[in-house]
C-alpha cells in the first residue's frame, strides 16, 4: 500500500493548532472550487460531487476523511488522516493520505504522480518566487488569514494616508463614495463618520466579510455595499458616485490606467478622485520591504500624473504631503515616525483627479 505523508511543526497549542488548520484548508480548497464543510458529518464536495465526507472529528487531536478520488472507480475508497500530537514548544501535525496506489497501480506511474503532483509543486512553493507571491498576497495584495485580519481590522500605519485622503476628498452628506481595495474596512469607518454612503470593493474574500462587520450597522442600514470584486471591472453603473478612494492599492495593480478609467466610468461629472501613490524612495524600506517591493509599481510625481490622463480624467495633479503629523495623532510608535517624515521630496504623493 502506498501512501503519502506530510507534517510541521507548529508553536501552537493543539487546540489552537487544530483550529488554525481547519480554517485554512477550507479557505484554500475553496480557491480551487473544492468545498470543506468541516465538522462531524461534514463532507467534501468537488462540482457539486461528493468526494470525501468526515468519518472521525476530534477537535485538537484530529480528523480523518474517507475519501474517492476516482469517481469513474467507485470501488477505490482510501482514507486521509489530519493527527495533531503535543510537542516541545507546541504540536506536531501530521497528514497521512493512505492506498494512493489503488487508483495508479503501476509504480512507475505511481512515481510520476508523486513527482508531478506533490513534489514538484512543493519545491515551487519554496521556491523564491513562488512563496514570494504567497507571502505578498498573505499580506498586503490579497490579504488573507488571522494575522491578516488583525492589521487591516486596525491598520495603524495607513491611518495618516487615510487622514489625507479623508481630507482632500471633504466628504458630505450627499456624497456618494466608492473605495477601490477597501481591505478590512477601516477607511470606510472613517469615511461614514461625514453621514455620506459609501460602497467598496476588494478581491480577498476575507477582506470582504471582515469590511462588513467591522461597518455591520451601515451595512444593515443601507448606507454601505461591500463586494468581491476586480478594480479593472468595477461591478456598478456608469455615473454612480460622487467621489472615488485608493489606499495602499495603486502599486499592486497589473492595469492603474484601466483601474483609474473604470473608477472615471462609474464617476458623476465632476467627481473626484483621491488615490495614494506609491513613491520610489520608499522601495525597499521598511514601507515597502522585500518580498513586496519586487512586485510593487512605483511612480514618481510626472508618472502618476500621466495615469490619471491616460485614463481620461480632465483634471489631474499630484501633491504631496508630510504624514508625520497624521502618524503622530495615530499613535504611531516614536521609533517609526521618522519613516513617515516629509523629507527632502516633499512628502507622500496623492493622485487628485476630477471628472470633466
Amino acid at each position: 500500500m502506498a501512501d503519502v505523508r506530510a507534517s510541521i511543526d507548529l508553536a501552537l497549542e493543539p487546540a489552537a493548532a487544530f483550529d488554525v488548520l481547519v480554517e485554512e484548508l477550507t479557505i484554500a480548497l475553496a480557491r480551487f472550487r473544492i468545498r470543506f464543510e468541516p465538522g462531524p458529518g461534514g463532507r467534501v464536495t468537488e462540482n457539486a460531487v461528493e468526494v470525501g465526507k468526515v468519518v472521525t472529528w476530534e477537535p485538537a487531536e484530529g480528523f480523518a476523511l474517507e475519501w474517492r478520488h476516482a469517481t469513474w472507480n467507485p470501488g477505490v475508497v482510501t482514507e486521509m488522516r489530519l493527527r495533531l500530537e503535543p510537542a516541545t514548544g507546541g504540536t506536531k501535525a501530521s497528514f497521512e493520505h493512505r492506498g494512493w496506489d489503488a487508483a495508479i497501480g503501476e509504480p512507475a506511474e505511481l512515481a510520476g504522480w508523486f513527482v508531478g503532483e506533490v513534489l514538484a509543486p512543493l519545491l515551487r512553493a519554496s521556491s523564491p518566487v513562488a512563496f514570494g507571491d504567497w507571502f505578498t498576497d498573505r499580506r498586503a495584495r490579497r490579504p488573507s488569514g488571522a494575522v491578516a485580519r488583525a492589521t487591516y481590522l486596525h491598520p495603524l500605519y495607513h491611518y495618516p494616508n487615510f487622514r489625507v485622503i479623508l481630507a482632500e476628498l471633504s466628504l458630505a452628506r450627499d456624497d456618494y463614495l466608492l473605495e477601490v481595495g477597501c481591505g478590512g474596512g477601516a477607511f470606510l469607518k472613517a469615511a461614514l463618520h461625514s453621514g455620506c454612503r459609501a460602497a467598496a470593493v476588494d478581491h480577498s474574500a476575507e477582506m470582504v466579510l471582515l469590511a462588513r462587520e467591522a461597518n455591520r450597522d451601515a451595512v444593515t442600514a443601507g448606507r454601505l455595499d461591500v463586494r468581491e470584486g476586480d478594480a479593472a471591472w468595477l461591478p456598478f453603473s456608469d455615473e454612480t458616485f460622487t467621489c472615488a478612494a485608493m489606499t495602499g492599492v495603486l502599486g499592486f495593480l497589473p492595469d492603474p490606467v484601466l483601474a483609474l478609467a473604470e473608477i472615471r466610468r462609474v464617476l458623476v461629472r465632476g467627481g473626484r478622485v483621491v488615490a495614494m501613490g506609491t513613491d520610489p524612495e520608499l522601495k525597499g524600506t521598511p514601507a515597502a520591504p522585500e518580498p513586496m517591493a519586487s512586485r510593487l509599481h512605483f511612480y514618481d510625481s510626472a508618472q502618476l500624473q500621466a495615469l490619471g490622463r491616460q485614463a481620461g480624467f480632465a483634471e489631474v495633479r499630484v501633491v504631496r504631503r508630510d504624514l508625520q503629523p497624521f502618524a503622530r495623532e495615530a499613535g504611531v510608535p516614536e521609533a517609526q515616525l521618522p519613516m513617515f517624515a516629509a523629507g527632502e521630496g516633499g512628502g507622500a504623493r496623492f493622485l487628485i483627479a476630477r471628472k470633466g
